[in-house]
């Protein structure tokens, strides 16, 4: 399963006996978990702006996901994503969406998110 950078949020903010950590862990179950290396940027800016040690916080995600590169692909594909979500009436779908959204489409995972930007994307699972 692809995590957004939300859900990945979500896990540092709350503790492992929270019924928020159980859901998403529930949701999760067994199965490997992907993120894309700009989600690298996002997690270390919100752990920045959160006073959260940002080194504790990458050195836990690299040992439980799997982390994958940029490609062309993946960047065509997003900015086609981000015009095509804009079109829907997402207006808030950013080209950083994109790359999450075909990062995970790119590898036949859904995305686990909490942003509600991604309710018109099939591939998404959203949980509230």
């Amino acid at each position: 399963m692809f995590l957004d950078t939300s859900v990945i949020i979500e896990l540092f903010k709350n503790e492992p006996e929270s019924q928020r950590f159980q859901d998403i862990f529930n949701k999760i179950g067994n199965e490997p978990l992907y993120i894309s290396i700009i989600q690298m940027g996002e997690i270390s800016d919100w752990g920045i702006r959160n006073d959260h040690d940002v080194s504790e916080i990458v050195n836990t995600l690299k040992k439980l996901v799997n982390i994958l590169p940029l490609n062309e692909i993946i960047c065509l594909k997003a900015s086609q994503m981000k015009n095509e979500m804009r079109a829907k009436g997402i207006d808030k779908f950013g080209l950083l969406d994109g790359i999450i959204l075909a990062s995970a489409m790119s590898i036949n995972q859904k995305l686990l998110t909490t942003d509600a930007d991604f309710r018109k994307a099939e591939e998404a699972i959203i949980l509230n």
